[in-house]
C-alpha cells in the first residue's frame, strides 16, 4: 500500500542509538512491565534485577538485519527520545527492554537518493507482508493436524541426541570430517548417534494423524531434513522441549514439500538450476573420492590435498580433457567477461535444514590453462 511505504519511508534513514537488556524468564518479563508501567525508569529496573555491569548500548539502522519483532518496534512508528519500548518476547523465555537514546537521520536529496529508498522500502515490506501471507498458509497446510510421541522411546531419542548436541565444537568438527572423509553410508547423522538409534529402530516414536512413524522413519527423514533447532542457546534442562519442535518443525516441512511438488515447484527454472548445481558438486567429490580411492590416496587427502592434487589429480584432469577435447565447447567471450576477486565469499542461511546457500568450487586441478576444448560458435 502506497501509505505505508509512505510511513516507513519516513523513518528509513533513522540510525536509532539505543540501550537495552535481555531478561531470560517469562515471570521476570511480567514483573519488569509492571514497574515500567508505573514509571520505574528503565536504568533502575535494570539494576534491581541484582546486575551489576553497565548497561549494553548499540546503533541499530533500518536497513540491519534485524529480529523481526525488533525491527518493528523501532521503524513502524515514530519514537521519542528516551522512550522506553518492551519487554519485547524474541523467543521462548527470551525478552529484550530498548531504550530510545537518540537519533541520526540519513535525508534522501538527488533524486536517486529518493528512488532507491522508497524501492528498498517497498521491497522490505513486500517481503515482510509475503511472510505473513507464508505462514497463514502454513497454518491452513497443517490444520487439524496431531503428532503425539511415544513418551519412552521419545526420552530415549533425547539421551542419545544430546549427548551429540553438547559436545564441544572441536570434537563434533572432528565427527563432521571423519564423516565426510571416512564414512561411506550416505547419511546426516553422526556415527555415533547413529549406532545408539540401531538398536531401537522398529519402535514406535510419534504418529501424525493415522500414521505411525517408527525410530528408523525419523532416521530416515533425518537425511533429507536434519533437525533445526529454533533457539540457538539451549540449557540442558530445556533439551527435550526443543528437541520435540525441532521435530514437529521437521514434520511441517515435510507437508511443505508435498504441497510444493503438487504445485510443480521442483520444474520451476531456479530450482533446476540450483538441483543441478548441487548435484554436480556432488558427483564431482563422489568421483574424486572414487578415483582417490581406487589409487589408495583417499585417506590422507584431507591432511595433504594440495601436494596430492598436483601430484595426483592433475595428471587425471589432463587425461579427461585429452579425452574429451572434441566435445568440449567454451563460450571464450563470456569467458573472458568473468571478474573473479581474492575475497572467498561464504553465504549461509539461519534456520535451515542445509544452511549452505552455495557449494564450494570442487578443486580438483591447480592447472589453469585453457588448453582444451574448442570455442563456442
Amino acid at each position: 500500500d502506497t501509505n505505508e511505504i509512505k510511513n516507513v519511508y519516513k523513518l528509513a534513514g533513522r540510525k536509532y542509538k539505543v540501550a537495552y537488556y535481555t531478561i531470560r524468564d517469562s515471570t521476570v518479563a511480567k514483573q519488569v512491565q509492571e514497574k515500567l508501567r508505573q514509571g520505574y525508569s528503565f536504568t533502575k529496573v535494570f539494576h534491581e534485577s541484582g546486575r551489576l555491569e553497565e548497561i549494553p548500548q548499540r546503533e541499530v539502522s533500518w536497513d540491519a538485519q534485524e529480529h523481526e519483532t525488533i525491527h518493528n518496534a523501532l521503524f513502524s512508528e515514530s519514537l521519542e527520545k528516551e522512550q522506553v519500548i518492551g519487554p519485547l518476547k524474541i523467543e521462548d523465555n527470551y525478552y529484550t527492554v530498548i531504550k530510545i537514546l537518540g537519533w541520526t537521520d540519513r535525508k534522501t536529496i538527488s533524486d536517486n537518493d529518493i528512488r532507491q529508498r522508497w524501492n528498498d522500502v517497498k521491497d522490505k515490506l513486500k517481503k515482510k507482508h509475503a511472510t505473513v501471507q507464508y505462514r497463514q498458509y502454513v497454518s491452513e497446510i497443517m490444520r487439524g493436524k496431531k503428532v503425539e510421541f511415544s513418551g519412552d522411546t521419545f526420552y530415549k531419542l533425547v539421551d542419545i541426541i544430546s549427548q551429540y548436541y553438547f559436545k564441544s565444537e572441536k570434537e563434533k568438527m572432528g565427527a563432521f570430517k571423519q564423516r565426510i572423509w571416512h564414512k561411506d553410508k550416505e547419511e546426516i547423522i553422526p556415527d555415533d548417534i547413529g549406532d545408539n538409534i540401531e538398536k531401537i529402530l522398529d519402535i514406535p516414536f510419534l504418529q501424525i494423524d493415522d500414521e505411525i512413524w517408527t525410530v528408523r522413519d525419523f532416521k530416515k527423514g533425518l537425511n533429507s531434513h536434519p533437525l533445526v533447532f529454533r533457539k540457538k542457546r539451549i540449557k540442558k534442562s530445556e533439551f527435550a522441549e526443543q528437541f520435540k519442535l525441532a521435530v514437529v518443525d521437521m514434520i511441517r516441512d515435510k507437508y511443505i514439500t508435498e504441497e510444493a511438488y503438487k504445485k510443480g515447484y521442483d520444474r520451476v527454472n531456479i530450482v533446476e538450476r540450483n538441483v543441478s548445481m548441487w548435484r554436480d558438486y556432488l558427483l564431482s567429490l563422489y568421483q574424486r573420492n572414487q578415483y582417490l580411492e581406487s589409487i589408495d590416496r583417499k585417506e590422507d587427502f584431507n591432511e595433504n590435498y594440495l601436494h596430492n592434487i598436483e601430484q595426483d589429480l592433475n595428471p587425471y584432469i589432463d587425461r579427461l580433457q585429452e579425452k574429451y577435447n572434441d566435445v568440449i565447447e567454451i563460450n571464450t567471450d563470456r569467458f573472458e567477461e568473468i571478474q573473479l576477486t581474492r575475497i572467498d565469499l561464504f553465504v549461509m542461511q539461519n534456520k535451515a535444514p542445509f544452511p549452505i546457500v552455495v557449494p564450494g568450487f570442487p578443486n580438483l586441478t591447480t592447472d589453469n590453462k585453457l588448453d582444451y576444448g574448442k570455442r563456442m560458435e
